[in-house]
């Protein structure tokens, strides 16, 4: 299955109007802001993803711009959502024991991609794994891995 991208609109959808707002008041270029934090959420899960990987024997797997495995977009804009939070404070009156509790379960998530406890869907990333044990990765003559293909 495909890995799928995070984008601001649909981080924009699961915000409040009143949260939009607030944000556009406070930040000058909040768009900017919230593709910076989207990109830093997608190298954190692809990070935890590929610990998993090391974990099992296999390649790590390169940039992924902000695609992540299906099973971790929701977790993607709850991470994204705490740190939209922690950059402008005014925003934290709108979290709620619902959102802790959503942080809290993404954290889980990434501890158990790390420990190979959750299912990352990497699967795709076949061609970044070693040929034979101790020597160098193949790149399948693809200098680039489209996380958008699969």
């Amino acid at each position: 299955m495909a890995w799928v991208e995070l984008t601001a609109s649909v981080l924009r959808d699961r915000l409040g109007n009143v949260e939009i707002e607030t944000l556009i008041e406070e930040s000058p270029t909040p768009d900017a802001k919230i593709e910076e934090l989207l990109e830093q959420i997608a190298q954190e899960i692809t990070s935890r993803v590929n610990t998993g990987r090391r974990k099992r024997g296999m390649a790590s797997i390169g940039d992924t711009n902000r695609y992540v495995p299906p099973g971790s977009l929701r977790h993607a804009y709850a991470l994204t959502r705490r740190l939209l939070t922690d950059s402008f404070p005014s925003l934290a009156e709108y979290n709620g024991e619902d959102r802790r509790l959503a942080v809290q379960e993404a954290e889980e998530h990434l501890n158990d991609l790390a420990n190979n406890e959750a299912h990352a869907d990497d699967s795709g990333a076949a061609i970044w794994e070693p040929e034979t044990a101790g020597s160098s990765f193949r790149t399948g003559g693809s200098p680039n891995y489209n996380f958008s293909a699969f």
